[in-house]
């Protein structure tokens, strides 16, 4: 048993340009805002799992660099969805096939240089998992 009853999981990303960000999340992605206290906002990305966009200058943390990070986020519609971003953002890759995972998926860059992967597992116990 785990040591952490946990209940729900927040990712949050640093944005200089909150209305960008909140635009990207809001009108590209399409995803459900939740919460909204002005100088961060979260939005739904599962049952329980959330992203958030903090303004830099007003967080928690100091951010003095970006990296190391990597959004996936998994759907049942990755065609349709990569259709519906293609005229929205100037970079999304073509999708690729990854056969030892069962996975397909595409990236694109969001607000300020963030990556984004959104990806659909095909079969198998990550599709269960996911």
């Amino acid at each position: 048993m785990s040591l952490m009853q946990l209940s729900s999981q927040v990712t949050f990303l640093y944005f200089t340009d909150m209305e960008k960000a909140t635009k990207f999340f809001d009108e590209v992605l399409q995803l459900e805002k939740v919460y909204d206290p002005g100088w961060s906002t979260v939005w739904r990305t599962g049952e329980h799992a959330f992203v958030g966009a903090v303004k830099a200058d007003e967080g928690s943390i100091q951010v003095k660099e970006r990296g190391g990070v990597l959004v996936s986020l998994t759907v049942h519609n990755i065609e349709e969805v990569r259709e519906h971003l293609l005229p929205l953002i100037p970079d999304v890759s073509e999708i690729k096939q990854v056969k030892e995972l069962a996975l397909k998926s595409f990236f694109l860059t969001g607000p300020e240089g963030y990556p984004f992967e959104i990806q659909q597992f095909t079969s198998g116990e990550l599709n269960q998992l996911f």
